[in-house]
């Protein structure tokens, strides 16, 4: 496991290269799924990673577009204009109007609300995000079967890095007016109405540094030896078949690809249940062995050590081609003389 880093390095992965460093050389922590933590600097790298450089790898930036498409239907998932995204906005905003008495009139820039601080930015105004998986960062499924399992070009250094991650959308700036008045009512009420018109979001990318497994299946993560690594191709299938089968077929069967058996349908290629020998005849740089989340995890419980962390990139603002507008709707109670 020690060896990783070095051969990230040896392909030219720097970024996978400090990214496993920093995890290997951390103390032990654990940062579970879709955690909501603030957590310790430590535990936080927002400098390494930019988003135009993300952007480029894959066919990551396709996923980006789904995410600020504009004229998409209002059901369609995992955009920031559809219905599910604009409920969310409700609940963000009435939270913050909330927090001023439910009465705010002027100019929002959540970053300078949040002190500057992303984990907070995030955890307060993020409102959508689109998913990211590997085939997505290695340039989807047709590209991996071209290059198959000897050709270590099919993997990339953001692969090696983030693997799975999301791309996420928050406010960034808004436009806000309150309205107040009275009805005379029994007894009277003091009311307020609020319409905010969102111009602006943050547009970055985040993901958590961190070996867990949603299901029995561990993720797989390429072939490696302390000079480089290759990709089984077969093995992106059989996770995407695993990924199908626990939504939509049944959680009793699930498709891994190497290191411990398990029912397949189609049964597991050969070369995903051991170390892959790339020029048949044993030598050491060329024998390359399959690594999963669950062998850092492994390597945690032996070492007390290996710490998990968070990733951000950096945000880069997007104007909107229409800004948002959201109607939070009227606020009253009884007025007190």
């Amino acid at each position: 496991m020690m060896d990783l880093p070095d051969a990230m390095d040896a392909v030219g992965f720097k970024y996978s290269a400090k990214f496993a460093r920093k995890w290997f050389e951390g103390k032990a922590h654990v940062i579970e799924d879709e955690s909501k933590v603030i957590e310790p600097a430590e535990f936080v790298d927002k400098d390494t990673l930019k988003l135009d450089w993300i952007l480029k790898i894959g066919t990551v930036r396709e996923r980006y577009a789904h995410l600020l498409a504009t004229g998409l239907k209002p059901s369609v998932e995992e955009n920031i204009y559809n219905s599910r995204a604009q409920n969310i906005l409700v609940g963000v905003l009435s939270k913050f109007i909330a927090q001023h008495n439910n009465y705010f009139s002027g100019t929002l820039d959540t970053l300078i609300e949040c002190g500057g601080d992303i984990q907070v930015l995030h955890q307060r105004f993020q409102f959508q995000h689109v998913l990211v998986s590997m085939l997505n960062v290695l340039g989807g499924v047709p590209r991996i079967a071209d290059k198959k399992v000897r050709d270590a070009e099919v993997m990339n250094d953001l692969a090696a890095s983030l693997a799975n991650f999301n791309l996420y959308a928050a406010i960034a700036t808004a436009k806000i007016s309150t309205s107040q008045y009275m009805r005379y009512s029994t007894p009277w009420q003091s009311c307020t109405r609020t319409k905010v018109e969102i111009t602006h979001i943050w547009a970055y990318a985040k993901d958590s540094y961190s070996f867990n497994d949603k299901t029995s299946a561990s993720q797989y993560l390429g072939h490696w030896n302390r000079r480089g690594v290759i990709v089984a191709y077969d093995a992106f299938a059989a996770q995407a078949a695993s990924e199908f089968s626990a939504q939509k077929i049944s959680k009793n069967f699930v498709y891994e690809d190497g290191n411990e058996p398990r029912p397949y349908l189609p049964p597991v290629p050969e070369q995903l249940n051991k170390p892959v020998d790339t020029g048949n005849s044993m030598k050491e740089k060329e024998v390359f062995y399959p690594v999963r989340n669950r062998d850092f995890r492994n390597w945690r419980d032996v070492k007390k050590r290996g710490g998990d962390f968070v990733i951000y990139s950096n945000c880069e603002k997007v104007k909107l081609p229409t800004p948002m507008v959201i109607d939070l709707g009227e606020v009253c109670k009884e007025y007190k003389p």
